[in-house]
């Protein structure tokens, strides 16, 4: 299956998670793992920090390639579709935050 086909323009929905996976990293499979337990397949909005590592289109085929994720959406203006946002971007800042950390640690003996 091409996972890139889970990206859709337009989606609408009781709940999805937004966040910036920029970059993804196994934090965020686990993360969405989790989620998917309490509210079943994931709708995910792919949204933009303000300093991009990544491109949005590539952030959104790396999510889609997960398996708890049904759906991505790219951009904060299709949070408005949905009832309820699942907020991970606070979380991905930080999870950012971490890996820079460990690649610098890493580095640095």
């Amino acid at each position: 299956m091409d996972t890139r086909s889970k990206i859709v323009e337009i989606a609408a929905g009781d709940t999805v998670v937004a966040g910036y996976f920029d970059p993804v990293a196994a934090m965020h499979a686990a993360r969405l793992r989790e989620l998917a337990g309490e509210h079943g397949p994931l709708t995910v909005c792919v949204c933009d920090p303000a300093d991009p590592l990544l491109p949005a289109n590539a952030r959104a085929e790396l999510v889609a390639a997960l398996r708890d994720v049904a759906r991505v959406v790219i951009g904060e203006k299709a949070l408005n579709a949905f009832r309820t946002v699942v907020d991970e971007r606070p979380g991905d800042l930080e999870r950012r935050a971490a890996l820079i950390r460990h690649v610098h640690a890493r580095q640095n003996g």
